[in-house]
């Protein structure tokens, strides 16, 4: 295998590559990626048995070959080189030369057969939206996911597609939950729903893929066990979570006795102020709502403590209320437009958070006792 390549080039579809790649695995091919050249192409792919990321790049290749490479020291070395230059690439053995300018590297390599490539996946179904409609869904829900949770089905994102055909983006952790929703313009009604877990790597790596600017159609691909888009020369592959999603529209309160408008900025700034004296671990905030006043307050174990107050639109009774402030500020800082509103209910129930200007997405944040 010998073949010549432009730094800019190999990198751009490099550092795609290897967000599939585990720095530190029990496998060792596993922090490899696969390099397949033929006389017109250069494949890398980088996968973690979970999730399979693949770059395609038109070259003009001397001689053709395939190998593994330790993922991170490549990418190391390539970003390393000066700007401007070509990566000559030349296997020999069980090593792989690379040579930019003056300098030259040597790599210990493992035999690209023994590399766990993805089998063909049969398609069910595609559902196609406007890439950046779909990066937009899971920004706004993804901070949400569980991580490393026991309920292994948190561990990652619902996307699901209803009778209506609109498309829903959901993630919980068990102590918030996240809904966005998208209803493309086309929309009609659909016979049959459709729910998949996507994981929660999966998900990540899939959102740095995609282009908030771009208005071009990218399409999800599902089978029974995965699902797979493809953007450029790029192709996303993951499994999907076997399980069953929580019930959350339960967890969306439907009736509250208070809904506070707030200035958002003025809500998230306030709320970071307060949350410097929280306890560190549980983060625990006081809410308190008195005579046109919302008062916050939080403590910590130094006996430290801090409070803010806030003019609001609020005649009721007093009213107490306790939050995990690092989620709650997450949901305000999700949400768009000027002016958001909080609905609450009683001290034991979750607040709905949402905004006029953001109407497709609504957050839940359970209380806590304090």
């Amino acid at each position: 295998m010998k073949l010549t390549i432009s730094k800019e080039i190999l990198l751009d579809q490099l550092i795609h590559v290897i967000g599939a790649v585990e720095k530190k695995h029990t496998s060792k091919i596993l922090e490899n990626i696969l390099i397949q050249v033929t006389e017109n192409k250069l494949q890398l792919v980088g996968t973690d048995l979970e999730i399979e990321m693949s770059a395609d790049i038109e070259i003009q290749a001397e001689s053709s070959g395939q190998i593994t490479a330790p993922a991170r020291k490549l990418f190391d070395i390539c970003k390393a080189l000066p700007a401007d230059c070509f990566i000559l690439f030349e296997t020999e053995e069980n090593k792989l030369h690379i040579k930019g300018l003056r300098s030259r590297f040597e790599l210990a390599t493992l035999p690209a057969d023994e590399f766990p490539l993805l089998d063909d996946i049969p398609i069910k179904q595609e559902i196609t939206l406007p890439e950046k409609r779909l990066k937009h869904l899971l920004e706004k829900v993804s901070f949400s996911m569980a991580n490393q949770d026991v309920r292994y089905y948190l561990n990652g994102l619902l996307l699901e597609i209803n009778k209506e055909n609109k498309i829903l983006a959901v993630s919980t952790d068990g102590h918030r939950l996240a809904i966005s929703e998208f209803t493309p313009d086309d929309s009609s009604s659909n016979d049959s729903e459709l729910k998949i877990i996507v994981p929660r790597k999966g998900i990540l790596e899939l959102s740095k893929l995609l282009d908030i600017t771009s208005e071009l159609p990218v399409t999800l691909q599902i089978s029974d066990n995965h699902i797979r888009v493809h953007k450029d020369n790029i192709r996303f592959t993951s499994k999907l979570i076997d399980g069953k999603y929580p019930d959350y529209q339960a967890a969306i309160p439907s009736n509250s006795s208070h809904t506070i408008e707030l200035d958002r900025e003025q809500f998230r700034d306030t709320l970071s102020r307060v949350a410097i004296l929280s306890n560190e671990k549980f983060r625990g905030i006081r809410l308190r709502l008195n005579g046109g006043v919302m008062t916050l307050h939080s403590n910590n174990p130094e006996n430290e403590s801090a409070e803010e107050e806030i003019d609001i639109n609020y005649s009721g009774d007093l009213f107490e209320i306790g939050f995990n402030v690092t989620y709650m500020l997450e949901a305000v800082n999700h949400l768009e437009g000027n002016t958001i509103k909080l609905e609450l209910s009683t001290p034991d129930s979750s607040a709905l958070l949402h905004s006029d200007d953001d109407s497709e997405t609504r957050y839940v944040v359970m209380p806590i006792r304090l």
